[in-house]
């Protein structure tokens, strides 16, 4: 089982546009319908089926592996997406937290297990430090997708 968990400020930057929780949560939720403007390492994303408001699922491809996931929206707090096919199976967090410092922040997590790699061995820790490395790139790349949104105004009341 690959685990991984890290804390990100969201107004690291004061040069940048100051996101709120609100905005942050729009960005998610739209990262969530479609991630491709903001995860440049998925090429393809289609929700599947809507189960309500708060839940659907979706197929993405992800570095060539096609993946279905379960996407769960808890409103202003936390997006979960649960794999339920793929290579790579297992459950990521996107958590929007106050961090020590009670400043605005992402937290991501997962925990993962990865078809053909044995628990524990080297391969293991080399794939959760690529997959670490990864998500640290997607959430640096979302915060900026989120900012040039919010300076464009267009990230719409969800």
């Amino acid at each position: 089982m690959v685990h991984a968990s890290r804390t990100i400020k969201v107004n690291a930057d004061p040069k940048e546009p100051k996101l709120t929780r609100s905005l942050v949560w729009r960005g998610l939720v739209m990262k969530a319908e479609n991630p491709l403007p903001f995860v440049p390492v998925i090429t393809a994303c289609r929700i599947v089926e809507r189960q309500g408001d708060d839940r659907f699922v979706r197929e993405i491809v992800d570095k060539g592996d096609t993946i279905t996931e379960i996407v769960t929206l808890q409103p202003q707090r936390t997006v979960k997406f649960e794999r339920t096919s793929g290579r790579v199976l297992g459950t990521i967090l996107n958590e929007i937290v106050e961090d020590s410092d009670g400043d605005l922040a992402l937290k991501f997590t997962f925990r993962l297990s990865v078809e053909g790699i044995e628990p524990g061995s080297t391969a293991e820790r080399d794939f959760a430090g690529q997959m670490e490395e990864g998500y640290l790139m997607a959430v640096a790349a979302t915060l900026k997708a989120m900012r040039k949104l919010a300076r464009e105004n267009a990230l719409p009341a969800v």
